[in-house]
């Protein structure tokens, strides 16, 4: 199960910020609790790159020049791990999910089902056939890996399903975010937070 807002703001709720570095877009901040490294993370940022490294995994973006301008939120503490994982330079950011294979391919049944004409004998027999070929691939995939499930899907005999072919199913959905990933995404922002209240501060005793 992937991190929640809940579960990260958890797991930092005694880290705090030290700024290694602020130039300009050039910055080095780190997040810790003190005294233990246990889920630490540091920040860089230069001209176009945030890198974040750490307890938690290792991730290079790129985007824009200021790239704490490009992940901070309008409120709150907003992820899009969708879009950001388009400007993921290094670092995994999806993994196979046996579930969401699963999912897919259940949905791919949905839409077989939708196209036929349930008034019609064959059509009924179409059906049945490939509600059955679905439900027994699924039952003998639970807890399998990703090369038995695709080894599986390669097997696929469309006649033995009733006409459902999987033959394009390579563009169906089978991963999901990683744990790490979406955990990092929550620090991103966390840490930008820390980092504006800190600037705030700062330029508060300056007046």
């Amino acid at each position: 199960m992937n991190p929640t807002l809940e579960s990260f703001l958890q797991d930092v709720a005694s880290h705090e910020l030290t700024v290694n570095l602020d130039s300009g877009v050039y910055r080095d901040i780190t997040i810790a609790s003190p005294n233990t490294m246990v889920m630490h993370y540091n920040i860089t940022t230069r001209p176009g790159y945030l890198m974040i490294t750490g307890d938690m995994g290792d991730f290079i973006f790129q985007r824009t020049n200021d790239m704490f301008g490009f992940f901070r939120p309008q409120s709150g503490h907003y992820i899009n791990p969708g879009y950001w994982g388009e400007k993921v330079e290094a670092g995994v950011i999806s993994e196979f999910d046996i579930d969401t294979a699963n999912s897919s391919l259940q949905r791919w049944l949905t839409d077989f089902l939708a196209d036929l004409d349930l008034s019609n004998p064959e059509d009924v027999e179409k059906s049945k056939s490939s509600l059955k070929a679905v439900t027994d691939f699924i039952s003998g995939t639970q807890g399998s890996g990703e090369f038995d499930f695709w080894n599986e899907i390669n097997s696929w005999d469309a006649d033995e399903a009733g006409g459902l072919d999987l033959t394009d199913f390579f563009e169906a959905t089978t991963t999901k975010s990683t744990f790490h990933y979406i955990w990092c995404c929550y620090a991103i922002v966390h840490a930008i937070k820390l980092y504006d209240e800190y600037k705030a501060q700062e330029q508060s005793h300056e007046k």
